[in-house]
Formats: structure tokens, sequence, C-alpha cells
């Protein structure tokens, strides 16, 4: 409710925030939020976004990430050295292509 308020341009020029009550003249601010879904957004609040999808890391993008910074961390926080465990490339692929479920690497 408080984000329609401030979105709302005959509410936000005398915007109050409760919590410090001091008004705000938000009229000539630019709000910019990030979502991996819209399915939780309320229709009013979308009503009032304008929406610019952004495409996820491709598997040529996440391989590179995974070989170069996630694999590595993954070993040192497990104790393994780079020689103790092997992991081929197509196995890797595997696990970026079907255990992710989302466009980054932040499940992987």
């Amino acid at each position: 409710a408080a984000l329609l308020e401030v979105l709302d341009p005959e509410q936000n020029s005398n915007f109050i925030d409760h919590y410090l009550n001091v008004p705000f003249d938000l009229s000539q601010v630019l709000f910019i939020a990030t979502a991996n879904s819209l399915r939780n957004i309320s229709r009013p609040l979308l009503d009032r976004m304008e929406i610019i999808p952004v495409t996820g890391y491709s598997l040529e993008d996440k391989l590179p990430i995974a070989t170069r910074h996630l694999l590595p961390r993954q070993l040192g926080e497990h104790g393994l050295k780079e020689n103790e465990i092997q992991i081929n490339e197509s196995t890797l692929k595997d696990i970026v292509s079907k255990y992710t479920r989302e466009a980054g690497v932040r499940t992987l």
C-alpha cells in the first residue's frame, strides 16, 4: 500500500514518512525494483511500473563462472584440493543446465 501511494503522482508530492513524521516530495524520484517473478506483485502496482525484461545467463555464461569461481569456493569450503576431485565438463554442463532453475547462478 505504501508503494502504491509513493508511485501515485497525485500523492507522492505530499508523501509523509509516518516513522519519522517528515514530509517528502517524491514527485521527481525514480524508483527501481527488481524481481525474479512478477506473479507475486499486485496488479495495481504492476500497472504503475514499467517492466523491462532482462535475460539471464546462458549456459555459455554460467560454465566459466562455475569453473573459475563457484567450484574453487566449494572445494575450499569442504576442505578439498583441486587434485582430490575431478569434475569433467559434461558433468558440469549437466549440473548447470539441469540443477539451476533460475536465470542466474545463485543456486548453482
